[in-house]
């Protein structure tokens, strides 16, 4: 509130899921089955990015996440754009269950996020969309 009123700065909040691990799968592979718990994301990240992380808390130290963030291109960074834009419509279609909390609207199922939203927002204003 503090920035758009003093500095007059804009935020956009984009929602993914429980954890990021789901946007950041989605820059190489689909990941389109639910999961009870954030630690299922573990396999998928390990499989995205050829990683045999332990654990999420070993995959989100600074240097491994870095890693893993090297691995990726812009072309990536669209895949994941088109296939969360995928999941977004098939919850759409599958009529999950819509929330909302604080005007922000989500699926309370897996998988479901919003963050491509946002990135996909600033990659059209920069021209590269």
């Amino acid at each position: 509130k503090d920035a758009k009123t003093d500095k007059d700065i804009l935020y956009h909040l984009g929602y993914s899921n429980y954890t990021f691990e789901l946007f950041i799968i989605l820059h190489k592979r689909n990941c389109n089955g639910p999961f009870s718990h954030r630690s299922q994301y573990l396999a998928p990240v390990n499989l995205a990015f050829e990683e045999k992380f332990e654990d999420l808390d070993h995959y989100k130290q600074e240097n491994n996440f870095k890693r893993c963030l090297s691995k990726l291109s812009l072309d990536d960074v669209k895949a994941a754009i088109k296939r969360a834009e995928i999941i977004s419509s098939n919850n759409e279609k599958d009529k999950k269950v819509l929330m909302q909390f604080k005007g922000y609207k989500y699926y309370r199922d897996s998988p479901a996020l919003s963050i491509h939203e946002a990135v996909k927002r600033v990659l059209l204003e920069c021209g590269v969309l």
